[in-house]
């Protein structure tokens, strides 16, 4: 009885409907209809009640396949159906008479949509538009512009006309503006000479000058070379000597080194000496190190060795240029900081108002006593740049000495007779010395072409006739 219900049972819920346009009433037996799946699957129509329990069981997987068949359906129709929205092709109609016009548009419509759409992903890609400012003032130039009967046109640089019509209510005018300056007072005239460095002007501070030039004369004793250096130099002279310090002379205006680079270089080289025998093979690398050491001290931006080398016309090595600067700051300890005698000359003008020419034919003077070691070796630096001083306002028609300048130099011009006489000669001889560097160096326009003034022979009558009048004088 148990099976037989449940047979019934299934054979209700297995009915299904007839398809539309047939006969209502036809009822399809699901267990009449062959499983296509499973092999050992037996008809109910046998009749045999023995195998009850597996006809039982064929119905039940029939039926799983069918809700299994037709759930698949529904899944692949709603999916055709999110698939359409989403492209935007509106779902055909129900298929309806063969004749159906409606059927056919639609059909129409989606091939044509569904060949749009693959023309578009076939077509190749368009770069980016340039944009072309030209388009731009194109429409500009078109555009008329209006003629200013006010301003005329003007050259860059050419003063505005009418600018008092250019008043706009945001500008302020110059009297009025509680931040303008007063133009007129920041215009300073100077009378006097400027100043050229910076050299000078730290020398032209007055509550120090006193005190610097004696610190001056102080060092100038501690480092000083010694005067006859050169007897014991076996395999050098004073000519070969003078052959060097004319060619650094012509090194120095090569790479526009300072004066005071030059005047380093030769005390450099006669320290040196004074302790060093040297053959006359080295005595070229010995200035061209000690150049090298005074443009460290002295320039801003100093030759490379390199430089230094290149000018030696590769004679030397760059290995054997650091180890002579190397032995030569050993010898002379470090002590590098030196007055020259054109440091007391920038002094001396700078205290006493010289002018330009007096100045720069003094320091002619004191260049050209760099060349000779004999005489000037024996006279301090200051000494030096005192007589050439005094030597360069008598050549410039001016009162060889007075009483201001002997209060600041220190010197009496007694004491400085020996030096103007040795000034005096060699100055008279530089026009037929054979080096004629520093003769070329002073022609220039920069030095006011001091080296072609006219000399006259100074002789120790006239100097000492000279001296008792400046003497009676200041008395």
């Amino acid at each position: 009885m148990a099976t037989f219900r449940v047979r019934e049972d299934m054979e209700k819920e297995n009915r299904v409907l007839p398809p539309a346009g047939k006969n209502k009433h036809a009822v399809i037996d699901a267990t009449k209809v062959l499983a296509p799946f499973g092999k050992n699957v037996l008809l109910p129509s046998m009749g045999n009640q023995q195998q009850q329990p597996q006809s039982v069981m064929c119905s039940v997987l029939s039926d799983v396949q069918t809700n299994i068949v037709t759930n698949v359906e529904k899944t692949v129709k709603d999916t055709k159906i999110k698939y359409q929205r989403a492209v935007g092709v509106k779902p055909l109609p129900k298929p309806g008479k063969l004749g159906d016009e409606n059927a056919v548009d639609a059909k129409q419509t989606l091939q044509a949509k569904i060949i749009t759409k693959s023309t578009i992903l076939t077509e190749p890609f368009k770069g980016f538009e340039i944009y072309d400012e030209s388009k731009e003032n194109l429409t500009e130039m078109c555009v008329p512009k209006k003629v200013d009967t006010i301003h005329e046109k003007r050259a860059p640089l050419q003063e505005l006309k009418h600018a008092e019509l250019l008043v706009t209510p945001m500008s302020v005018a110059e009297n009025y503006s509680p931040m303008s300056i007063d133009k007129s007072a920041s215009m300073i005239i100077v009378d006097g000479p400027i100043p050229r460095n910076d050299r000078e002007r730290f020398f032209e501070v007055e509550e120090y000058q006193e005190d610097i030039l004696v610190y001056l004369k102080e060092a100038e004793k501690r480092n000083r070379p010694k005067p006859g250096y050169m007897l014991k130099q076996t395999d050098i002279t004073h000519s070969m000597r003078t052959i060097l310090v004319d060619w650094l002379v012509e090194v120095s205006d090569e790479y526009k080194l300072q004066g005071e680079t030059l005047a380093l270089a030769v005390s450099y080289i006669d320290r040196f000496l004074s302790f060093m025998s040297v053959v006359r093979a080295k005595l070229q690398l010995v200035g061209t190190a000690a150049m090298l050491i005074a443009a460290k001290y002295e320039e801003i931006y100093p030759p490379d060795v390199s430089e230094f080398v290149y000018i030696t016309d590769d004679t030397y090595t760059k290995t054997q240029v650091l180890r002579m600067e190397q032995l030569i700051l050993k010898v002379l300890s470090f002590d590098l900081t030196v007055p020259t005698a054109l440091v007391f000359i920038n002094t001396y003008c700078v205290m006493n108002d010289v002018p330009d020419k007096v100045k720069y034919l003094a320091m002619y003077l004191c260049e050209l006593a760099l060349l000779e070691a004999d005489p000037y070796l024996t006279y301090m630096p200051s000494k030096i740049a005192a007589g050439a001083l005094a030597l360069a306002r008598r050549a410039l028609d001016l009162p060889m000495w007075c009483k201001m300048l002997e209060r600041n130099t220190g010197y009496k011009v007694e004491e400085l007779k020996d030096i103007i006489l040795d000034l005096n000669k060699t100055h008279v001889d530089a026009m037929t010395m054979q080096q004629q560097a520093i003769q070329e160096k002073y022609k220039s326009k920069k030095f006011l072409e001091v080296s072609n003034l006219a000399v006259a022979e100074l002789s120790k009558t006239a100097l000492d006739q000279m001296c008792e009048v400046l003497c009676n004088s200041s008395a």
